[in-house]
């Protein structure tokens, strides 16, 4: 199975190098806008800054920001093979242009200086036909993930779960480091606090194990909490989440 990764970004390199040591794979393109940032794969692959340099394969992964998507897509108009890209938000049908085209999205917080096991990555799967289907889920099972068959729709919603369990309580993560150093306290002593509440996540309603002065309604806490917070942006964030938990708590 010949495949050209279109996008070194975290996506990209984390498919890249995950691709690459499979034997039944045949890794033919990288291409990346800036050839500057691809240049260490030389030895590895055909890099390239042109787009119609890009060599012909079974699949075409289009791994670039939201926006370039459809540019990109149109630029492989008349190219055999499978198109996908592994956006969370964006419609398949983006790429309908194509006669096989579908969606490969990785479900997971990628960065290109630790590389994921996707063995223990969940990947959602789209395609457009049969043929395209089929020929998602062989390149799924060669990488070892377990896919699901999740359409446009779905994945938006996925998407925008993710970014409340990922993004936004790693943001929260991050006030919480600033709050510590500026106190001259070390971050790692909320760790233990962190793995318990993930392990209880694993097996509970998270609604139904909510703690802390919010669902107490300890008002006097709160204000203390607030009194204490010398950033306008965590004092804000504080309060919307607070009056988020009184509400919740409501229903």
């Amino acid at each position: 199975m010949k495949i050209s990764i279109i996008g070194a970004g975290n996506v990209g390199i984390n498919m890249f190098q995950t691709l690459r040591k499979k034997e039944e794979i045949k890794m033919v393109s990288l291409f990346n806008r800036s050839i500057e940032k691809i240049i260490s794969h030389r030895n590895k692959i055909f890099i390239t800054d042109n787009i119609n340099e890009i060599k012909k394969s079974d699949i075409y992964i289009i791994s670039t920001n939201d926006d370039s998507i459809e540019k990109v897509s149109k630029k492989l108009k008349g190219r055999d093979g499978l198109i996908v890209h592994t956006s969370g938000s964006t419609e398949m049908n983006v790429l309908s242009i194509h006669k096989n085209f579908g969606v490969l999205y990785p479900l997971q917080t990628l960065t290109k200086d630790k590389l994921c096991n996707f063995k223990k990555i969940p990947i959602c799967i789209e395609g457009n036909n049969d043929v395209s289907k089929k020929k998602l889920e062989k390149l799924v099972k060669i990488i070892g993930s377990k896919y699901y068959h999740i359409d446009s729709k779905q994945r938006l919603s996925l998407h925008v779960s993710a970014v409340f369990a990922c993004n936004f309580t790693n943001y929260l993560f991050s006030i919480a480091y600033d709050i510590c150093t500026e106190n001259k306290m070390p971050f790692e002593i909320l760790f233990p606090l962190i793995r318990e509440t993930i392990e209880k996540i694993e097996k509970n309603n998270p609604s139904k194990i909510q703690t802390g002065p919010a669902i107490r309604k300890d008002m006097n806490t709160i204000k203390k909490h607030l009194n204490f917070i010398k950033s306008k942006n965590s004092k804000k964030t504080y309060s919307i989440l607070t009056e988020g938990i009184i509400s919740n708590n409501g229903k």
